[in-house]
């Protein structure tokens, strides 16, 4: 006979069906044998009850099992009281898995304990969760001993693949109009990734959203544009002011929110890391321009200084005209300094608010304010681009006082549009630069005139920098000076 609740099941029915594994043991034999293991047990463990019943009620724990955890259970059975503790325990076929064991005393009328009761549940994937969430705060401390976003970017998509089993995975990161790859894990094909548009594929759909996205069949996806066949399931995630992490399977249905979830851990320390680069680079080029005005401040207007104190003196005592002509040339040389370094000041903070320009008008516009008799410029682009207008005039203005200034003579300056539509070009028929002096053109203080500051190249760095493009100095068709702006972000 056995108890029975209101619905007809008796309790031995219930604990052979529950849904957590359950044994007793005998705790008043030697080695506490194992008296009953339930069908979860069973199946969790891999063994028969033939197998189980009558072993040492710890037999399963493995060389490896932790013995602090194995002397917590045994004090408990010694002192008939409850315990919980996590094991390393094996399967039948000798796997490991990780075995949460509760044990408690069973009481017999007279109030006496002859069994233990264990209830045991495998929570293996919850002990890898724990492991890995551990790993990726270690990856963290790594990532930010980096000095480049490269490396950074390297070292994300390499711990993607060691702790999360990405084994195809890039980081993209926006370059003007592009999502540009910057890292890819090592077991993707080695055309796995490409750029994509800021509104292509999934990349895009992420960066416009902002949220991370599960894809469980890439070929059923209208939003999905894979770079190869192969791909089956995505899983994409966006990090910072403009990064996209991805990662593919060959098979469909390979991810779910646990990934999501990992994914978006391991990027909050990537974009952490690039950020602080990014302080890092903006702190070292104020501390650039802090040197160059120093040095302007201390050296270049202290010539003019000197030269318009002698000029005074001079005019003082002999009241000829040259001397005052020679103090005004003194102060207008002193009135551009400044007015150079007030515009080098101002140019290198990030553009965050851009509108869209018509290069050709402010182009034209700006060659008016700067043009010689005997120079000429033809301007042949239609493009439209977003920026910040006045600093877009700087940069215009210095770029065609630099040709003007390093002319003998006339000079025909044009400005026309990169190929591919990713910027503009600004080049001259004059004497061009030499190949070891292109780097040190756009250094603050450098010039090869006598009347020239110095600053005019590295102004013009500083605003393509702060509005994420890049500019490039090469040889004209014409044997001039090009210089080359790319990664502008153009307006149909």
């Amino acid at each position: 006979m056995t108890d029975e609740g209101p619905t007809g099941v008796s309790g031995q029915d219930i604990v052979a069906q529950a849904p957590v594994g359950i044994t007793r043991f005998d705790a008043s034999q030697e080695g506490s044998p194992v008296v009953y293991a339930n069908e979860r047990f069973l199946e969790m463990t891999g063994y028969a009850a033939a197998e189980v019943v009558g072993r040492d009620w710890l037999a399963l724990r493995g060389e490896e099992t932790d013995a602090a955890s194995v002397a917590v259970l045994r004090d408990a059975v010694a002192a008939s009281e409850r315990a919980a503790v996590e094991l390393r325990n094996y399967h039948a076929d000798g796997t490991p898995f990780w075995n949460r064991v509760r044990v408690a005393p069973l009481r017999d009328g007279s109030d006496e304990v002859s069994e233990f009761v264990a209830f045991h549940e495998d929570v293996t994937e919850e002990k890898r969760h724990e492991e890995t969430v551990e790993a990726l705060h270690a990856v963290a401390t790594r990532l930010q001993t980096e000095e480049s976003v490269d490396a950074v970017c390297q070292r994300t998509v390499t711990a993607a693949a060691t702790l999360l089993d990405y084994d195809m995975c890039t980081i993209l990161i926006r370059d003007g109009d592009w999502l540009v790859p910057r890292a890819t894990a090592a077991g993707a094909p080695a055309d796995g990734s490409r750029r994509m548009r800021l509104d292509q594929g999934l990349a895009g759909k992420t960066y416009q959203t902002g949220e991370a996205w599960i894809v469980d069949d890439l070929a059923a996806d209208a939003n999905s544009d894979p770079a190869k066949e192969i791909y089956r399931s995505g899983i994409s995630v966006p990090f910072g002011d403009g990064g996209v992490f991805q990662a593919v399977q060959t098979e469909t249905n390979a991810f779910d929110q646990r990934d999501v979830d990992l994914t978006e851990l391991l990027v909050t320390h990537t974009a952490s890391a690039i950020g602080r680069i990014e302080r890092e680079q903006e702190l070292q080029r104020q501390n650039e321009r802090l040197e160059a005005f120093a040095d302007v401040v201390s050296h270049d207007l202290r010539n003019p200084l000197t030269v318009l104190g002698g000029s005074l003196q001079m005019a003082e005592e002999t009241g000829e005209r040259e001397h005052f002509e020679r103090g005004r040339r003194a102060l207008e040389r002193m009135e551009q300094l400044i007015d150079d370094l007030l515009t080098l000041s101002q140019s290198g903070g990030a553009v965050e608010e851009a509108a869209a320009v018509d290069l050709a008008t402010v182009a034209a516009e700006c060659w008016d304010t700067v043009a010689t008799s005997e120079a000429t410029v033809s301007v042949q682009t239609a493009a439209t681009v977003r920026c910040r207008e006045g600093r877009l005039r700087q940069l215009l203005e210095n770029l065609f006082r630099n040709a003007a200034e390093h002319a003998s003579g006339a000079v025909a300056v044009t400005v026309g549009d990169l190929p591919d539509e990713t910027g503009f070009y600004v080049e001259d028929d004059g004497p061009g630069v030499p190949d070891e002096e292109r780097e040190r053109v756009f250094e603050s203080g450098y010039s090869t005139t006598g009347d020239g500051t110095g600053l005019g190249l590295s102004i013009v760095r500083e605003i393509a920098e702060a509005h994420g493009w890049t500019v490039t100095l090469t040889d004209s068709a014409r044997g001039g000076a090009r210089f080359e702006i790319s990664g502008v972000e153009t307006v149909a």
